[in-house]
């Protein structure tokens, strides 16, 4: 049976109490994290079985909702001690009366044998109860609720497709259940045709992203009504983007989503390891940050009383960013890899999702050629110095989508190595791309993600491709197909290496005319803040020291408006450090135009 997640984030909740009280602490996202609450405690005597003493004669719900009741009693007397590093009083984060907190070092304690059988009885007792009333909601929900909890995804699909109603609430479980098991399309699915059985306000509530946008997405967000078409596209497009793998069929991002909305309606008017059952407060950390998928004994909530207790609820980690931040939405085209770390701040909300427990960047190579109207793009990539993904199957794609409006252009490999050369095509203009590798044994995956756009050339006949670097073998390409083979797979170099750089020109004359080109390696400098700048004053002190340059004069290509060009560099004399490759070509009537590149030289 799979496990959906890992258990680790933690959560830690509090709020006033009296002389009996308890602290709960409620799991977030997938990633290490905590939130805490304080509240009453209930009484924390021995608790029967959850099925004794049932009233055979009580209607079956409040014969469950009993059952439900007494299993939580016995489950806060029997959780076992909290043994983590923060508390409650060094919070990330503070959503009412809850302190939220992300540790990934923290483990979760092992749960106690008797709780895993109690929980067992339980759902027994809860299925049983079922085949007297098969049509009632709240018995369904917590069938749900604790199979899943007991790790068991397949056994709550089978609950939840003996629902026979036919209502949205029907529909929910099983996408909620089909999420657990990892068949994200098809609960997307379920959830689609859920929420078109919804009333219109339920469905725009769902669809509600509002929490897990940062103030920039929000001021955009919010100017819509649920009913403005530009509402469900801003949705579309931010879940879109939010998904940690573009590889993954499915969108297994907003299926999380809504995964932690139907947990909510399972949790709402049922008992909880928390005495105050489940409040608004932990409502918005639990769709923020995840599932509570275990539970401790936390710290004293009064020192001064010995029956005062805290509980710690742990969501699984590593947990990342969940959704991107508002100027990547805003304008992906223009974002860099720094744009997509995995914990950028701020941190609206966390996903953890099962597939990717280990997440690395991704050593590679890009270029963009133009064919018409179309893009080319390339991608060199070397994932096999991860160990993570050695010795195992690997799956890889390249991604990329139009800048404007999310549209999917992908080519995929199953199997080989970790490493080789995808391409692409898509239409010519601003995109986003996203490279990635994936080790499903592992749960490993590798990512490179961010914008690219064609080199400035405005107002300009000719204009000029990406640089890509390959390494010689002998001879010239003459063309990309020739070049793309020997692509290098990474931006680091080193010097006794000669480098091979390949570009094409467009929009050249094919009665054939003179070009000037130069081809210049300058120090990337690091005292100014961002690249874009310290590439520009890189590139002024370019003609004041030249530690590399070369300077040709050559024709186009007769016939053809497209000119492929390449040449060496000898790049031996350069120490450690970050360069800048920058091409300059000018030809008579237009001003000069530029493409460059960065590498590292990483040893001699």
């Amino acid at each position: 049976m799979r496990t959906p997640h890992k258990i680790s984030s933690l959560f830690l909740r509090s709020c006033a109490i009296g002389s009996i009280g308890l602290i709960s602490v409620a799991a977030g996202g997938f990633s290490a994290a905590g939130a805490q609450i304080v509240r009453g405690a209930p009484p924390v005597a021995t608790t029967p079985s959850p099925t004794a003493g049932a009233d055979t004669l009580l209607p079956p719900l409040e014969r469950a909702r009993m059952a439900q009741a007494a299993f939580e009693r016995f489950r806060v007397t029997n959780l076992p001690p909290f043994r983590g590093g923060r508390s409650g009083n060094n919070c990330d984060e503070r959503v009412g009366n809850w302190c939220y907190w992300y540790d990934e070092n923290t483990k979760p304690a092992l749960e106690p044998q008797p709780i895993a059988q109690r929980r067992l009885q339980l759902t027994r007792f809860l299925d049983s109860l079922a085949v007297l009333d098969p049509d009632e909601p709240w018995i369904l929900g917590q069938r749900v609720r604790y199979h899943f909890e007991d790790q068991r995804p397949a056994d709550a699909l089978k609950a939840a497709e003996s629902c026979a109603t036919g209502t949205w609430w029907c529909d929910v479980m099983v996408g909620f259940s089909l999420h657990m098991l990892g068949e994200y399309v098809t609960a997307d699915s379920v959830y689609a045709h859920a929420l078109t059985k919804m009333l219109a306000r339920d469905a725009c509530a769902w669809n509600d992203l509002s929490m897990l946008l940062d103030q920039d997405a929000q001021q955009t967000y919010k100017r819509f009504s649920c009913e403005d078409p530009k509402r469900k596209e801003f949705e579309q497009r931010a879940w879109w983007y939010a998904r940690t793998l573009y590889l993954m069929h499915g969108n297994d991002s907003r299926t999380e989503h809504y995964a932690r909305l139907t947990m909510a309606l399972m949790l709402k008017d049922a008992a909880t390891p928390h005495q105050n059952g489940f409040t608004d407060d932990e409502r918005e950390l639990m769709l923020r940050f995840g599932i509570s998928t275990s539970w401790a004994k936390g710290p004293a909530s009064d020192p001064r009383d010995r029956f005062s207790f805290s509980i710690v609820s742990h969501e699984p980690v590593p947990a990342y960013r969940y959704i991107p931040a508002g100027f990547v939405l805003n304008n992906p085209a223009i974002s860099d890899s720094a744009d997509w770390r995995l914990q950028l701040p701020p941190v609206m909300g966390r996903y953890a999702p099962p597939y990717a427990k280990i997440f690395k960047p991704l050593e590679h190579q890009k270029a963009m050629f133009r064919r018409g109207d179309t893009a080319l793009v390339v991608v060199s990539y070397d994932a096999q110095a991860l160990t993570d993904l050695q010795q195992t199957a690997v799956e890889a794609a390249l991604t990329v989508s139009p800048g404007d409006k999310p549209r999917e252009y992908q080519t995929r490999k199953s199997g080989g190595a970790a490493d080789g050369i995808l391409t692409v095509k898509a239409p010519w203009g601003p995109l986003v791309m996203s490279v990635e590798v994936a080790a499903p044994a592992k749960s490993a995956v590798a990512r490179a993600r961010y914008g690219m756009s064609p080199p400035y050339a405005v107002g300009t006949r000719m204009s000029l491709s990406d640089l890509l670097f390959y390494k010689p073998y002998g001879t010239f390409p003459k063309n990309a197909e020739q070049a793309i083979p020997h692509a290098l797979p990474t931006e680091r170099v080193l010097a006794s290496d000669k480098l091979g750089v390949f570009w094409e020109a467009y929009g050249t004359d094919p009665a054939g005319e003179k070009m000037q080109i130069s081809l210049t390696v300058v120090r990337e400098l690091v005292d100014d803040p961002g690249f874009l700048r310290r590439q520009a004053r890189s590139l002024r002190l370019a003609r004041e020291v030249t530690p590399v340059s070369v300077i040709v004069t050559d024709m186009s290509a007769f016939g053809a408006r497209l000119s492929p060009r390449a040449l060496e560099l000898d790049i031996s004399t350069l120490p450690k450090g970050a360069y800048i490759v920058q091409l300059e070509v000018s030809v008579a009537g237009q001003y000069v135009i530029r493409a460059d590149h960065r590498i590292e030289i990483i040893g001699p």
